[in-house]
């Protein structure tokens, strides 16, 4: 039962966060930095969105080892692998008749896609698996260089904005207000769904 409930939670909360990333790409008006690089990627390279996202995440895997000094994680690759197939589904089929083109419905598709983002990552962190290398990446900087975890969560951050920028990604509003959104939701989800976990897999 308790793996059930495990890969149910995984399979949901990848659901979850891969429609939010892709509610976000669609709102067109910024994304969240390492999202954003892969839009920029997708249309200079002419790869889909899917594609940047899982070779990006397996370009960190490496990264990632060399500065934890530790065997890649070849379970975050297929993670990763997962995540970049569910976003091309959402973008190219999911979401595929919804196009935003005011403001408001822009702002509202950023804001639902931030809500389904940080309660999608709440439910997959209970599976316990390896995380996105991208996450990773900021607790590889973090011990590392000996900085503290905000100050590492603002480096990645930083150098992923800076790729987006130089590759023309979806910087912008939206970028900003993901950044300053998600760490709440994160927060407040994160305890329910543990509760809600530790409940089902008790049973």
């Amino acid at each position: 039962m308790k793996y059930g409930v495990r890969a149910f939670f995984y399979i949901i909360g990848l659901l979850m966060l891969t429609l939010g990333i892709s509610l976000i790409i669609r709102a067109n008006i910024g994304a969240a930095p390492w999202d954003a690089l892969a839009v920029g990627e997708s249309r200079l390279f002419h790869l889909s969105v899917g594609t940047c996202i899982f070779i990006n995440g397996c370009v960190l895997i490496v990264i990632n080892a060399i500065l934890l000094r530790k065997k890649m994680e070849l379970l975050a690759a297929l993670s990763i692998f997962l995540i970049g197939m569910l976003v091309d589904f959402w973008l190219n089929e999911g979401l595929a008749l919804f196009h935003p083109l005011l403001f408001s419905e822009k702002l509202t598709f950023l804001l639902i896609g931030v809500l389904l983002l940080g309660v999608g990552i709440s439910i997959y962190l209970q599976a316990h698996l390896p995380s996105s290398p991208m996450d990773t990446l900021m607790v590889a900087i973090h011990k590392r260089f000996g900085l503290n975890i905000r100050d590492a969560r603002f480096v990645n951050e930083a150098i992923a904005v800076t790729l987006a920028i130089i590759f023309q990604g979806a910087v912008g509003i939206g970028t900003v207000i993901v950044a300053f959104t998600l760490g709440f939701v994160i927060h407040y989800a994160y305890p329910i769904m543990e509760k809600l976990y530790t409940s089902l897999s008790s049973k």
